[in-house]
């Protein structure tokens, strides 16, 4: 133990791990956003609040706009990171990696975190164009490609018949889309039940892109 200029035994700082500090960065961040929006965040009250200086946040960092988008990767864009591995394992079979997929992202959705960058990207997108067309190419233009090579498996295996939804693969998550907007604004008002809404969304993909073989 560490002794003071006077000889009396000093309680040694726990030292926390250089690797958890970008996840202790980005939690410390989505506060922030969540508070004070992408334009009204501040890195000197992120840093405060992380228990680091702000000269800390740029070695894992470079930008506040590279600090969001790596709270939309852990907090939205993982989803596809997992289904994506499924799909390139061939686990599942169609009906098993879409239920799968659409699970995880309510699920996403309803821990509130996601929902918060979500509400931010609505309200602000406009005035932050880089950052929104970072979002679509690491969510919207992904979660499209995965769900194009998840329907292209599937027809190749007898499992999805040939349908419009082939083209536009994108219309297969945007009852989940339409689920956050409505919590954001009518939650109160009319609020939606989670398990109800999300067996309503699986029955209607799953009628919609099956084959009757796959049923």
């Amino acid at each position: 133990m560490e002794t003071d200029a006077g000889g009396k035994n000093k309680r040694a700082r726990p030292r926390r791990r250089k690797e958890a500090r970008p996840s202790e960065i980005v939690a410390a961040g989505i506060e922030e956003f969540e508070a004070h929006g992408f334009l009204g965040a501040n890195l000197n009250r992120i840093a405060k609040a992380a228990g680091i200086s702000k000269g800390t946040i740029y070695l894992y960092f470079p930008s506040k706009e590279a600090l969001f988008l790596a709270a939309i990767e852990e907090h939205v864009a993982a989803v596809m990171g997992e289904a994506e591995a499924d799909l390139a394992t061939e686990a599942g079979t169609t009906r098993e990696l879409l239920t799968k997929l659409l699970r995880n992202m309510y699920a996403r959705f309803a821990e509130g975190r996601a929902q918060a960058l979500f509400r931010i990207l609505i309200t602000e997108g406009d005035r932050i164009p880089d950052v929104l067309a970072s979002y679509h190419a690491m969510t919207i233009r992904r979660g499209s490609t995965l769900l194009s090579a998840i329907l292209s498996r599937g027809l190749e295996r007898g499992e999805v018949r040939d349908s419009a939804v082939l083209a536009t693969p994108h219309v297969i998550i945007a009852p989940a889309v339409y689920y956050s907007i409505h919590n954001m604004m009518f939650r109160e008002a009319q609020p939606l039940a989670y398990e109800s809404y999300f067996d309503a969304h699986i029955d209607m993909i799953l009628h919609g892109v099956l084959s009757a073989e796959a049923h």
